[in-house]
């Protein structure tokens, strides 16, 4: 009776330690999971801080001022106002 105790004993501490190891693979898988989205989302932050600048680039560049003005005097046919000074000479 001793010998089937200490067997049933022995065997659940082995299903134990099987489970025990299964989730130590489990546990570590994740973890080289979360390794690799992390890798991943820092590539794609680069990308868009990349994308981010050349938006503000161009945004910048589209409503300059020269780029402004330009447009209204090439497609609007615009004029720019001069101030004219008419100086009267008497005699």
């Amino acid at each position: 009776m001793k010998f089937s105790i200490r067997l049933f004993f022995l065997f659940f501490l082995l299903f134990i330690f099987l489970c025990l190891c299964l989730e130590t693979v489990k546990v570590r898988w994740q973890i080289a999971q979360e390794f690799e989205n992390q890798a991943y989302l820092m590539l794609s932050q680069n990308k868009f801080k990349q994308i981010s600048v050349q938006l503000q680039t161009e945004h910048y560049h589209l409503n300059s001022p020269a780029k402004v003005e330009r447009h209204a005097k090439e497609i609007l046919k615009m004029e720019e106002i001069i101030n004219i000074k008419i100086i009267h000479h008497e005699k």
